[in-house]
Parts: C-alpha cells; sequence; structure tokens
C-alpha cells in the first residue's frame, strides 16, 4: 500500500485533547486516523509503509519523527496490534494471573512477548493477545497512556452493536491479512465462532472457509460474507470465493462514524478494524 494523508479542514491542532487518536502497527506499515467524538466524525487519516528489510521499530520511531500529528496530545490513545495470535476467555472464567497459560495452550508464544487483554463487552469475554515488548515501550514512551487492543475485538464490538441477525441467517465476517485470515461467525445477535486460519495458498483460504460452512451446517441461501483486511490479492480472493458462496461482500466503512469527504479515497476494507477501534471504549 501507498503512503497518503488526508485531513479534513476542520482538524484543528490546538483542540487535540478532545480527539482520539487510533493506531494501528504492524509489519506492512503504520496508519493512524483522527476520531471528533463531539461530532463522532473522523476528521483525519494517514499511512506510512514500512521497508521489509530495515528494522520495524526503528521505522515506527521514524514516523514519530515525521508527522506532526503523533506528537500533539491527544483525549485518548487506541492502539490496534494485529496478530494472527489470540484468544477469546469467557469474562466469568477470566482470571488475569492465568492469561499467559491460556493464550500458550494454543499458540507458540516467544519467551520475549508480552501478554495482554482487554474486555469485549458485547461478547461478555476477554481477549488475550501478545504484543512485542520493545514495541510496547516506544508507544508507551510516545503516548502517556495508550489503550492496546488485538483485531477481533474492534470486529467483535463493531458487528455486536449494529448487525442484527436473526436464528435463520449468519453473517461471517472475515479479515484478511497477509499469511493468515480471522473468520468470525454472527448469528441471533451472537458471536458463535472466532477462529484463525494460516494462508500459504488461496485454496487454503477457500478449504478453510468451505470447512467453516461444513462445520457450523451453513447453508448459502443464508449466510453472507463479508471481507475485510488487506492483502494483495483481495480481489481475486474475493471473486474466487463468490464462485462458491452466493453473498459475498467487502466491507465499508464502519456505520457508527460520520466521515470527512476527503476519506472517499480511503480503502474501507483495508482499514475497517482501525476505523472501528472506538467502538471498543
Amino acid at each position: 500500500m501507498m503512503n497518503f494523508s488526508v485531513v479534513d479542514d476542520t482538524f484543528d491542532p490546538n483542540i487535540t485533547l478532545s480527539y482520539f487518536l487510533s493506531i494501528q502497527v504492524n509489519l506492512d506499515g503504520f496508519s493512524f486516523c483522527t476520531l471528533d467524538p463531539v461530532k463522532n466524525k473522523y476528521i483525519q487519516m494517514q499511512h506510512f509503509s514500512f521497508v521489509k528489510n530495515l528494522p520495524f521499530e526503528e521505522q515506527v520511531e521514524k514516523c514519530f519523527k515525521e508527522a506532526e500529528k503523533l506528537n500533539l496530545p491527544y483525549k485518548k490513545t487506541l492502539v490496534l496490534l494485529p496478530s494472527k495470535v489470540s484468544t477469546l476467555v469467557p469474562s466469568a472464567l477470566f482470571e488475569p494471573a492465568k492469561s499467559r497459560e491460556w493464550l500458550s495452550f494454543c499458540n507458540h508464544l516467544p519467551g520475549e512477548a508480552m501478554v495482554m487483554h482487554n474486555k469485549v463487552k458485547m461478547a461478555d469475554a476477554f481477549n488475550i493477545f501478545p504484543i512485542n515488548q520493545q514495541l510496547h515501550k516506544i508507544l508507551c514512551r510516545q503516548f502517556p497512556d495508550p489503550q492496546f487492543f488485538h483485531q477481533n475485538s474492534a470486529i467483535i464490538e463493531s458487528n455486536l452493536s449494529t448487525n442484527l441477525t436473526d436464528s435463520e441467517s449468519t453473517m461471517l465476517f472475515v479479515n484478511l491479512a497477509e499469511d493468515y485470515f480471522d473468520v468470525l461467525a454472527f448469528s441471533n445477535n451472537n458471536l458463535k465462532l472466532c477462529n484463525t486460519y494460516p494462508i500459504k495458498s488461496e485454496n487454503d483460504f477457500i478449504y478453510f472457509l468451505l470447512f467453516t460452512f461444513e462445520q457450523l451446517k451453513l447453508r448459502s441461501a443464508n449466510t453472507e460474507i463479508v471481507l475485510s483486511g488487506c492483502h494483495p490479492r483481495f480481489e481475486q480472493m474475493r471473486k474466487q470465493l463468490s464462485r462458491y458462496i452466493r453473498k459475498v461482500k467487502a466491507s465499508n466503512m464502519p456505520h457508527h462514524f460520520q466521515y470527512s469527504h476527503c476519506f472517499r479515497e480511503v480503502n474501507s476494507s483495508a482499514f475497517y478494524n482501525l476505523l472501528s477501534l472506538p467502538v471498543c471504549v
């Protein structure tokens, strides 16, 4: 993805203490956007692509030096850290001291990884996920009190608060990354499934989604698939999936918010999770 920056005329650097800053950091790049919560309107977004053979942390630091808006004070700073590793634990069973144990049960964790969690209110559960220690240190040095989230938290909160499904229909929300994808199933206003699968080829993508249909006993006639995320072959994979499943579409901007006219240039599917972050707080 190419670097870009869009800014609404109403963005005022003198009143950023009334704004929410949302950030997404992964190996592909650094993105951030600004929400004016008074108007419930997004008024700014910028993206920096990363060079794969350069140190990740150095490129994050470079973003802070080049983007003046990242050095202004904000009411809230929300940080999205996409990862193929996470696990959900019901609130009734959750114990903070067992977070690493639960996450390690189904995932391999590097010894130096920090383990964090946040409450997913609409699902009455806690999402547990890892974070790179060095990145955590950099972000906490740059911002006074950042709140950290995994992409599935944003997806769940966003969809359960607005997509009202009945017991006869199911919505599969599929979040694509370069080497994995998340599948979340929503039916009867509940989360029915949250899983992550690796992608080594486009055949893997189709296989695991059809496997999900089989396991949940879904019918194509009353199941809709919504695709979000960023993948070099996003559109080709959407078209291929449409050969097997009748209702497949790319996600729109989260409709909890209003958007400046300059956001017409923004790829809504690639930034759906980032734009959904304020729903988590």
